[in-house]
């Protein structure tokens, strides 16, 4: 079936829920919580929902003849957090007659649509591979697992064995026979983004696509049984077309044969520099893509509202035909850290306030009323973020910048940000040096010109950063604050240089440059 025979639903703001945020909230929940919780999206900007039905080693949170429903199988279970998440999901069953099933039929009568994702791989395994989230087809095939080198993803099935690719295939058509009404299935390529051993992901890609090919069909033909035009396939998949390619994606090939209606583009994290004009310039217009982006750019760090306008600015600014937001209700897990009343409800939710290093969570939800407008976002305030740091999260290379005490070159900070800067009012350049005393001296250069030193401000962390106040720790580090001119900065690439002015002995370490944000004020 051609793509042209489909008309494209091109939704500028789609939410991700993982399915486990709500049954994680409260050791007895009810319908009525349920609706409550998913009530909350009425009145945004949200205009596609999907939500995860499957989890772990394929475990499912609806009742399934596939795979096994979450928590079967397990009289005992040794952690609180599991055992009230299948407590809660047995209770929905025989109360509502399926969690899943009422948050479609919820959603239906909220008039948002609503897809089911299923995760291509999901490596939570690793860490507890006789766990309620292990499943027996994952149990049962040890062989298949990918293994070393793939470290924390070890667990993650190898797709080049046709019963693993054939096993998604039956449970992505098991969702579509049990809930007929969902506007589409997802494909979440990015929560564990491996399938084939290492090296192997471009001569293994055909495999991938035939997989998409056969879903695509199983979907045309679903819907033509039903009367209804067609099925969405849509797919998460990496960053850019090379690295997708390179775990076995070949995401042009989908387009050229017309298998899947949209794509999203990420890293796991949160990336403020995703080429989507690279993905815009791949692929046709019948394949919308959508910009990625989770609820952290590091681990245990929430973004705040100016850092999800500033990475939803970003994807508008080169193209994007809309914004993918992951993990978003992740933000009530720190609610759930305030003590409160055993007997009080799960929602509407005690707001988490601002602490150490979090946002104002209160500030946060408001960017579902927010980023799904690119022209009122573009004269909003916006932080973003560049060169974080290490995070095993993030799967691929990431931007690194350091100097050498002994050799003392500058280090270039290169950065991406398409603002419309002739519009901001102002502009600061936040970054830190890491492992410095008070007496190491730095010059900054934007774009080949100096930054004057009355225009920089230095506060210095004699004990660095540890557990205490960031989860994220650092050695001493100097926070430096660049107030910028906007003119000074270019729509697209900008170079940041930094040079080591005065280097006192007796140090071996390097310097890193890392934590960089850029603050767009309107």
């Amino acid at each position: 079936m051609a793509t042209g025979e489909r008309k494209p639903i091109r939704p500028k703001l789609i939410l991700n829920d993982d399915g486990s945020n709500f049954l994680y909230s409260h050791d007895d929940v009810t319908g009525d919580d349920l609706r409550t919780y998913l009530s909350r999206l009425e009145g945004t900007q949200v205009d596609m929902v999907v939500y995860c039905v499957a989890f772990g080693g394929y475990v499912t949170y609806y009742e399934s003849e596939v795979a096994e429903p979450i928590g079967t199988g397990f009289r005992l279970v040794e952690k609180v957090k599991d055992r009230r998440w299948a407590h809660n999901r047995g209770k929905l069953r025989d109360e509502v007659g399926d969690y899943i099933g009422f948050v479609f039929r919820t959603l239906r009568e909220m008039g948002i649509p609503a897809i089911a994702s299923l995760r291509m791989n999901d490596a939570h395994m690793s860490s507890d591979p006789t766990g309620p989230v292990a499943g027996r087809f994952w149990m049962n095939h040890q062989e298949w697992l990918l293994g070393d080198p793939y470290n924390y993803y070890r667990s993650c099935l190898d797709y080049t064995q046709p019963a693993v690719r054939e096993y998604l295939r039956r449970l992505v058509m098991e969702v579509v026979e049990k809930f007929p009404d969902i506007d589409g299935v997802e494909l979440d390529g990015l929560r564990s983004p491996y399938f084939f051993p290492d090296g192997e992901g471009r001569e293994r890609a055909p495999l991938m696509t035939d997989l998409i090919s056969q879903v695509r069909a199983d979907l045309d033909k679903a819907a033509a049984e039903r009367g209804r035009e067609s099925y969405l396939l849509r797919v998460n998949v990496p960053r850019s077309p090379e690295l997708a390619l390179e775990w076995g994606m070949d995401v042009a090939t989908w387009d050229a044969d017309g298998l899947v209606d949209g794509i999203s583009p990420g890293c796991y994290g949160t990336d403020y520099q995703l080429p989507i004009g690279d993905w815009k310039e791949l692929l046709s217009d019948n394949v919308p893509v959508h910009s990625y982006i989770n609820c952290s750019q590091q681990m245990g760090q929430y973004l705040s509202l100016e850092e999800y306008r500033g990475a939803a600015a970003s994807a508008w600014n080169q193209g994007a035909d809309g914004v993918y937001l992951f993990n978003f209700p992740c933000l009530d897990e720190l609610s759930r850290l305030l003590p409160v009343p055993a007997d009080q409800r799960p929602y509407p939710v005690e707001d988490f306030v601002a602490y150490a290093h979090h946002p104002d969570v209160r500030r946060t939800r408001q960017a579902l009323n927010e980023l799904g407008d690119p022209e009122a976002l573009a004269t909003r305030d916006k932080h973003f973020l560049y060169y974080p740091g290490s995070s095993v999260y993030r799967h691929y290379v990431q931007e690194s910048a350091s100097i050498n005490r002994f050799g003392a070159a500058p280090a270039e900070l290169v950065w991406a940000c398409h603002e419309d800067w002739e519009r901001a009012a102002g502009v600061r350049v936040e970054l830190k040096t890491v492992a410095v005393t008070s007496l190491d001296e730095f010059a900054f250069a934007l774009n080949g010109v100096e930054v004057a030193a009355e225009k920089i401000e230095r506060l210095h962390a004699y004990g660095g950063r540890d557990a205490r106040v960031h989860s994220i720790p650092l050695q001493p580090y100097s926070t430096y604050t660049l107030k910028v001119d906007p003119a000074a900065l270019k729509r697209g690439e900008n170079r940041l240089t930094v040079t080591m002015t005065n280097c006192v002995p007796e140090l071996a370490e390097d310097v890193e440059i890392r934590e960089m944000v850029v603050k767009v004020y309107y």
